[in-house]
């Protein structure tokens, strides 16, 4: 039988408490899918994740299972529209992927582009495409992200609407916090182009609203007149102002993420 010498025995014994540690926290991240999908409980499930995060941070851990708790946070983070928690893990993601640790890198890459048009960060948005490479651009999800800001500086509503409703991954989540933006501004556009009404079936089916009512719920959040009482035509003419004035309160946005 081989002995160990105490050295030996102490690095032997380490290495097992390493290996038995490793195996908790990928216990811990699946027993944390598996609750969220359960239970629901967002500050319980953002608590334990950012606790596994700090202990891999303290830890010195960047790898691929480090990657993985960072994705699946963001993800739950984007589910819950909560940007700010969804904006710390982005950033940690772009340095862990820059040290070319595997991971769902196109996904978040569109993630990335979609963000920083909501937040209408120019220099944000223009460092991002210097950084993109030609295969990069090629990625499906990379793809839908780049058409979205070409439809958005084309102030293309038509587009950036079908666009909006056919997101692969989680882009909807993201889009979800501009798409308010972007129908005040088509609205805008749509009440100095159509006169003296707009049915407000078309603007349901032109602003990618699921149904009519939606719809009329949006447009009486604004206080809008109607051109007949059953609210199926939109006078545009007196809801044009309204909307110029609505478009005024959607500037640059700032969000942190919490450390």
């Amino acid at each position: 039988m081989l002995t160990l010498t105490q050295p030996q025995s102490a690095i032997f014994n380490s290495q097992q408490q390493i290996r038995r540690t490793q195996q908790k926290r990928k216990e811990t991240q699946e027993l944390l899918k598996k609750k969220w999908r359960a239970e629901s409980n967002y500050t319980y499930i953002c608590d334990q994740f950012k606790s596994l995060r700090q202990d891999l941070t303290v830890q010195r851990i960047k790898n691929d299972f480090t990657v993985k708790v960072y994705e699946q946070h963001a993800r739950i983070a984007l589910e819950k529209g909560d940007l700010g928690e969804y904006n710390q893990c982005q950033t940690q993601l772009k340095q862990l992927y820059a040290y070319n640790i595997p991971g769902h890198v196109m996904e978040f890459t569109a993630y990335r582009i979609l963000y920083f048009l909501h937040t209408r960060n120019q220099i944000d948005i223009n460092s991002m495409m210097a950084e993109l490479t030609p295969q990069q651009k090629e990625d499906s999800a990379v793809k839908h992200a780049l058409e979205v800001k070409s439809a958005i500086s084309m102030t293309n509503y038509h587009s950036f609407f079908r666009l909006y409703l056919t997101a692969p991954n989680m882009g909807g989540y993201l889009m979800d916090h501009f798409a308010e933006r972007e129908r005040v501004n088509a609205l805008k556009i749509m009440c100095k182009s159509y006169r003296p009404g707009l049915g407000t079936q078309f603007i349901t089916e032109e602003l990618g609203f699921l149904e009519l009512q939606e719809c009329i719920t949006f447009l009486d959040s604004y206080k809008v007149p109607y051109s007949d009482a059953g609210k199926t035509t939109l006078n545009t003419k007196a809801a044009y102002p309204i909307f110029v004035e609505a478009s005024k309160k959607f500037g640059k946005i700032d969000i942190k993420g919490q450390i």
